[in-house]
Formats: C-alpha cells, structure tokens, sequence
C-alpha cells in the first residue's frame, strides 16, 4: 500500500465547474466512430473510465466541419444530428460523479485529401514535411476565417445541448489553431496574421462560444508550451503570453502540452524513451503568469503527480494512456494502491502507432481496452466451471493467460524454464529507450501470486509433467527459435544472437551490424489496406505491425549505441521495421539518428567472413566492416511440445509466437483470447 496522493483528492473548480477531484484524462482520439458519429463502443468506454475514478474526462478531438476538420477517424460536432450520439457518451461519463468536456478542433494542415475529402486547409500555404500530411493546403480566406469562427461558437452549443459541462479549443499539436498561433506557419498580411493575429482569432473563438454557451460555461484551451521545432513557433516564452492573452478572452483553464510533428527534440518522443514529468516546467512558468487553473501531462507518475500539485506547479494533472491499460486506474490511485495498477509501459503500439492505421485504438497491455465487454481485471465474468490450467511459458503471453485465466475463477499453475518471468521481452528493457518496459514483468511477478497462480520457475515441461498433473486444459505459449539462415560464415565467431548480447553472455566489439528485416522473416510489416465501413471519403485502413525480430535488432541497437558501440543495421527489405506505426518509428528513427546509428535497406547480404559482412546493393559488392555481427532476421515456433500434447489433454492452446510469429501486442492479445475461452 502506497501513500494516498491527498492533493490529487481534493476538489477542483474550473470556472462553474466542480470536479471530485483533479485527476484529469485528457483527450485521446480512439477511431470508436462511425460517419463522426461516437458509437456505442465509446460510450462503454468512457463510462467504464469515468466509472474508474477520474474527476473529469475530456473527449477526443471533435471536428467543426467535418469530415474537412478530421486527421482520423475522429467525431463530429458539425451538425445537430451528431447530438444524440454524444449524449450517450456524456450520459454514461455523468452516472459516476465524473465532469465531461468536449474538446473542439480543426485539423487544418495536418490530414491528408484521402482522410478529409478536399484539398487540406491551414492558415497559409505552408505545407508540412511529414509523410502523413502530404497534401499541400490552400490558405484561409478572410472570409472563410470569420466563418470558422462562428463554427466553434455553434459546435460549442451542440455540446453544452448533448449534456458536455463545457469544452476545450483544440490549439496545440500543429492543427488549425495552433498553426495560427506559430510565427513560422501564420505568414499571414491580415488581421488574423502572425502571433498577434492568431490570439487575435482564438479570443474571439473563446468570446464567440461564452456568447452563445453563456459565460458560466466552462472553456478550455490546449497550447503548445513548446513546439519543440527547429525553425521556431511558439517557445515557453511565447506560452506565457498566449496563456495571458486567452486568460483575458475570458478561458476558464489552460491545459499544457507541447510538439509538432515536425518536432525533433527528445522531450517530444510520446515513447517511453522520453523523461517522465518533461512538460511540468511550462506548466510551472505557465501558472506564475496566469490566475486560471493550469492542466499538465506528459507521461506523469504516480509518485509524481501529487508533488507537482502540492508543489504549487498545476492545479489538475493529466493522465491519458495509464487508463487505457487500466480503467481502474484513477481509483487504484487515490486509494493508495498503486501496486495494483495494470502498468502502461508508454509502448505507444496500440494507442498512437494504431490509430493512423485507422483502425480502432487497443492497447498491448490490456488487449480488451475499447472492447464491447471490457472489464477492469478484477472484473472479469467467472467461468461456468472451474478447471485446473497449465500454463507453460513465462513471457507476456503466458503472464496473461496465467493472470486472466486465474481472475475468471480457474486453478492455475505456471511453468517457466528460466529463473525469471518475462521471456525476451525483458531483455528489451536493457535499451535505455525502453527501460520501462521493466515494468510489466514486474507486475506479472506481483500479480500472479496474489490471483492466486502457482509459479514454478527453472522448471521444463514434458508430456510426463503434464500427465502427472492431469490439467483441463493446458496453455502452450513456448515462444519460438530464432532462425539461423543458410549463409556463408553464419556460424563464425564473430556472429552472435541477440539474446546472448543482451544479456551480457558475449563481448562485442567496437563495430557492430546488425542483420535483420530480411526475407526470411514472415514480414508481417506489410501493410494490410481494408475499407472504412460507411466512410464518408472512402478512406482505407493500412494495418502493420512489425515483428519480433525488428523490435529486438532495434532495441539491441540503442543498448548497443549507448555503450558507445558503431551501430549499423542492414536490411534486405524496402526499410528498417516499416511495419513499426507512424508514431513509434518516427522517434525511433530520430533517436537512431542522434545515436548515429544507420540503417542500410535494400542491400542483399552474401557472405559473412571475419572482417565483416558482404552486401550487395546498386549493383555493386562491398564489405561492410564490423568486429560482431549480430542476426536477427526471422524466427520459427517451436511446435514439439505441442504436436506431442495433441490427443492427450482436453483442452489444448497455442498462444503467442508458437502460435504466429508476431509481437508482444499480437501475444497478449491471443493469450487474453485463450484464457477468456477457458
């Protein structure tokens, strides 16, 4: 049992607004839509969080014109007929005490034709650098300007009329209003030009909505406290004065945030690879400036989050994606029992990464998030009979079915061969990008033993285990083999597997390649289109993921660099884990890049020898130089086990990469499946 955060506890008041407590979830776009419309799914969703502690839930991004105003598959707010739907949502949220706030936007710039139907509009022309906002925008009329105007101010009526306590103007992130915000975007010559026009239009954004909503209504701004861009925009600095400004336009509460997706800075990487609390010094420079309160997130902790409020730096904190993976989590918190959160490890896989895939967002944690009968996991319908399980493996896969199957009321033993649970995946937390990563194991370790599992380290299955145990259904997540490919000088001894380097059994030299993205994997990074169903542009979901083997030549590579090792990567494939989602790989690549780690793609390997590696590549041959080899490039399941269990139990599954070679989020996802069959 932790300390209670006391502070976090205490009521809040934004505007007219009284709130329970001030633990904040923040707007997260989930793709649970259908035609802007927020389906059924979400309302579950959110009622299920809202029922999970929070004092005040904002709902994602909803477009004033839509489907024009969207960068996903993001809801409406453009027209009455969007209301009945929201208020399924605010009527589930308000059945548990909780306050909702709708947060209004317009995507400007940052979507693509394909997504919104229509040449992409921003303040000016200035087109973005990044591939999933290619389409170059057409500038704003005056005219149409002050029509954008009154679009917030009627989109904020439908709000307040569909039950919302008051709403957010989306200006952060490099979307409409944040661009006019940035001197580097607002090249504008009227009224609406540059730094002060973009104030300018945002306090009659803010004026328009008190006018039409009331001014007891409560209206929320999210900024940028930085843009993190390397040509300029909004700075800390210019935070202060945008905050003053909007304060005097009559804002109810200012909600920090910060980055382009141009940004290039480390405190930008929505990954784990980022420093926790990084965004807390705006909101602390923020609040000196201002007299309303001031929100802050960014990847707080737990033991965090009630000294930056005692500490005078906020008012509310906010915290996103730890409620995705636990919808208990804002009690499990205030109670003081943090040990019992479902940790988010900040993967970004099945949050970000996914929803740009427009597909509906998950989480590798908790592969039930978004579902139509999630649970928190104490939660969980019992089974009809009680059975005794065996569950053979200790990684991510074998934890869930292990912890799911015993939480649903069966007897559960679990049989790890190693000294420790976990499986490869631990080994991933040795990169400094990935550290908390840690965290999952760890709280397989704790929450086994309390479900009531029986855990059996240093232990190997064989079928006479199992028949001495007479289980009702066995679990089989082994994992499986990494592939040595036929290659000249495979075996050499300067070739080593990334198991053995991650922990610590070779020595590696100074100049490293690692081999990986080849055509001996089952390149699951290719990118599965499928329609929308009943998309108003038609657009399609592009679904990836990337494997295994990417992830562990990746995350070997940054442990590697950090050492101070020469790192390069060759892959025969198109790019280096292309199956990666947009938002992971983005940061990946930029870390890669200030590790100076290289990656080589398209290159056809022909030999290994003891100076290094021959490639292939433009027609050409040449040695690629390197004192260790490391190969990553496929992995095959291991199915002994299985083939000799078939007949011989009652029930029989296969989960995880014995079952498909995947990820750990395709893992946990069929472990969850399996154990929820049971």
């Amino acid at each position: 049992m932790s300390e209670k955060p006391l502070s976090l506890a205490q009521p809040g008041r934004i505007g007219s607004m009284e709130l329970k407590n001030r633990l904040v979830i923040p707007a997260m776009c989930t793709n649970y839509t259908f035609q802007g419309h927020l389906t059924d799914r979400a309302a579950y969703y959110y009622g299920l969080r809202a029922k999970g502690g929070a004092g005040l839930i904002i709902i994602e991004a909803s477009a004033i014109d839509y489907p024009i105003g969207r960068s996903v598959l993001n809801c409406a707010i453009s027209d009455d007929k969007y209301i009945p739907s929201l208020a399924k949502v605010t009527e589930e949220v308000h059945k548990h005490g909780t306050k909702i706030v709708l947060q209004i936007m317009h995507s400007g710039r940052q979507t693509s034709s394909a997504i919104c139907g229509s040449q992409p509009v921003s303040c000016s022309a200035a087109a973005s650098t990044q591939v999933l906002y290619a389409d170059q925008p057409r500038a704003l009329t005056l005219f149409e300007c002050k029509e954008m105007i009154k679009q917030f101010g009627v989109a904020a009526l439908r709000a307040k009329k569909a039950g919302f306590d008051g709403v957010e103007l989306h200006c952060a992130h490099g979307y409409l209003l944040s661009a006019f915000l940035s001197s580097v975007l607002n090249v504008r010559t009227d009224e609406y030009g540059g730094l002060q026009g973009g104030l300018k239009l945002c306090a009659e954004i803010i004026q328009e909505i008190k006018s039409q909503c009331g001014e007891d209504y409560a209206v929320l701004a999210r900024i940028n406290g930085d843009d993190y861009h390397p040509a300029g925009g909004v700075t800390h600095i210019d935070s202060r004065l945008i905050a003053v400004a909007f304060e005097n336009a009559g804002l109810d509460a200012i909600n920090i945030s910060a980055g382009l997706r141009e940004s290039d800075h480390n405190l930008h990487d929505q990954t784990c690879a980022s420093p926790r609390g990084s965004w807390v010094y705006m909101a602390e420079g923020i609040k000196k400036a201002v007299n309303i309160p001031v929100m802050i997130a960014k990847r707080i902790s737990e033991d965090m989050a009630d000294v930056v409020l005692s500490s005078g730096k906020a008012d509310f904190i906010c915290i996103g994606r730890p409620h995705i993976t636990d919808p208990e989590y804002g009690n499990k918190l205030l109670e003081g029992r943090t040990e019992d959160i479902v940790p988010c490890i900040w993967c970004a896989q099945g949050c970000f990464d996914v929803l740009w895939m427009l597909a509906p967002t998950t989480c590798l944690v908790n592969p039930a998030a978004g579902l139509p009968n999630e649970q928190p996991i104490d939660g969980l319908e019992q089974a009809p009979l009680k059975k005794k399980v065996m569950v053979v493996g200790g990684g991510p896969a074998g934890c869930e079915a292990a912890l799911v199957a015993a939480k649903r009321g069966h007897e559960v033993s679990l049989y790890e061969q190693s000294d420790r649970l976990g499986g490869l995946f631990r080994l991933a937390s040795q990169s400094p990008a990935k550290k908390e990563l840690e965290r999952l194991p760890r709280y397989f370790e704790r929450a086994l033993p309390k479900a009531g599992v029986k855990v059996f380290l240093n232990s190997n299955v064989t079928p006479d285990t199992v028949e001495m145990e007479k289980p009702d259904a066995v679990v089989l997540a082994v994992g499986a083999a990494e592939k040595v490919p036929d290659m000249p000088g495979i075996h050499g001894p300067n070739v080593v597997s990334m198991a053995d380097v991650m922990t610590g059994k070779v020595d590696v030299g100074d100049r490293v390649v690692i081999w990986t993205c080849s055509f001996h994997c089952r390149y699951t990074c290719g990118t599965k289109p499928a329609p929308v169903e009943g998309d108003l542009t038609g657009v399609q979901s592009n679904c990836s993921y990337a494997c295994r083997c990417g992830y562990a030549a990746v995350d070997t590579a940054e442990y590697l660099a950090s050492q101070g090792k020469l790192v390069s990567i060759v892959g025969e494939r198109p790019a280096a884990v292309p199956g990666m989602g947009y938002t992971s790989r983005g940061y990946l690549m930029r870390r890669f890049y200030r590790a100076n780690i290289r990656v080589c793609s398209n290159a056809k390997v022909k030999e290994i020898n003891d100076r290094g590696m021959l490639l292939e590549l433009a027609d050409t041959r040449f040695l690629l130089d390197a004192d260790t080899i490391i190969v990553s490039v496929g992995a095959t399941a291991r199915k002994s086990l299985e083939k000799e269990l078939e007949n011989k139990v009652k029930e029989l599954y296969v989960v995880g990469d014995g079952n498909k070679i995947g990820n750990a989020m395709k893992a946990i996802a069929d472990a969850y499946s399996a154990a929820m069959t049971i």
